[in-house]
């Protein structure tokens, strides 16, 4: 037991010697290995994200949202709401004030207050909601609400109805996937050239120290692992940088795409807990293996 804490102890202490004494080579390869970590996370999240917009969108389908005048009376939107009742397409109606509509949005993740609080006032419209009972009865309701003589046009559209949505994002989510792996894959494969060629460099400075040792009787393992505790380490803080600027600008770009372009995503925390701890084992997963490859060629020479 005391012999495999020694060797333990000398792996660990030898590994963080490696790293410093090439500090100027383990810091360009821990950057550029965080630029990929930062690339990977990325695109990770764009999909999450995408397709968090996707099911949000299949998730309010069956609905369509007939915006209202702010001057209509009570009655008036009363007396539309049981015509529309009495319409064989429609499985259900309901009415949405404006107070409502901005407490709907504040619960989507929209950031209204700062637009409120520069208009003056509520800048979203009351509405009248249709649950239709088929949805290929959506195209034919909307062209019906644009006629209407209460619906408010002002946002540039008189409903919420956006046929083109699903399938664009859809298609979105495909290629984001598929680019998504391919290019994991290949930074993947440069983050293990540039880890080979780091812990190439740190044998090269130490082959006399590792021809001692291997004279002296040392085995290959105990003479590797101290190159793949250094990989690993180098690995943690890629990882550990790229997860980081992938936190920070994930809740920033949510906020101001929620602000600007209301898109009504939530920020999921659980999910980018989970983000960042894949990328830190995944980036020591490849340090280890990286190292792995780049000291074997060595042991024998």
């Amino acid at each position: 037991m005391r012999g495999l804490l020694a060797s333990v102890r000398f792996a660990l202490v030898a590994a963080g010697q490696n790293f410093t004494r090439n500090l100027a080579v383990s810091m360009a390869g821990v950057f550029t290995m965080g630029l990929i970590m930062l690339l990977v996370g990325g695109t990770i999240l764009l999909t999450h994200t995408v397709d968090a917009i996707l099911n949000q969108q299949e998730a309010q389908a069956d609905e369509i949202h007939i915006y209202l005048q702010d001057s209509l009376s009570m009655r008036t939107i009363a007396d539309y709401e049981q015509r529309f009742a009495h319409d064989a397409r429609v499985n259900g109606v309901s009415f949405t004030t404006k107070d409502q509509a901005v407490i709907l949005a504040q619960q989507r993740g929209l950031q209204l207050q700062s637009a409120i609080n520069t208009l003056g006032s509520n800048p979203l419209p009351a509405s009248i909601d249709l649950h239709v009972r088929n949805l290929n009865d959506l195209t034919q309701l909307n062209s019906v609400a644009k006629s209407l003589p209460i619906v408010d046009t002002s946002s540039g559209s008189a409903t919420d109805y956006s046929p083109h949505v699903i399938p664009v994002l859809k298609t979105v989510i495909t290629w984001t996937v598929w680019v998504g792996t391919i290019l994991s894959i290949v930074l993947g494969v440069i983050s293990l050239v540039i880890i080979m060629n780091t812990i190439r460099t740190a044998v090269y400075i130490r082959r006399t120290e590792i021809e001692i040792m291997k004279l002296v009787g040392a085995g290959d393992w105990f003479v590797r692992w101290p190159f793949i505790l250094e990989g690993v380490f180098g690995g943690v803080l890629a990882a550990a940088f790229g997860a980081t600027i992938v936190a920070l600008a994930y809740r920033f770009v949510l906020d101001q795409a929620n602000t600007q372009a209301f898109l009504g995503v939530s920020f999921d925390g659980p999910f980018l807990t989970a983000l960042v701890v894949l990328l830190v084992v995944f980036g020591a997963a490849l340090g280890g293996f990286g190292s792995f490859l780049g000291i074997r060629r060595f042991l024998h020479v």
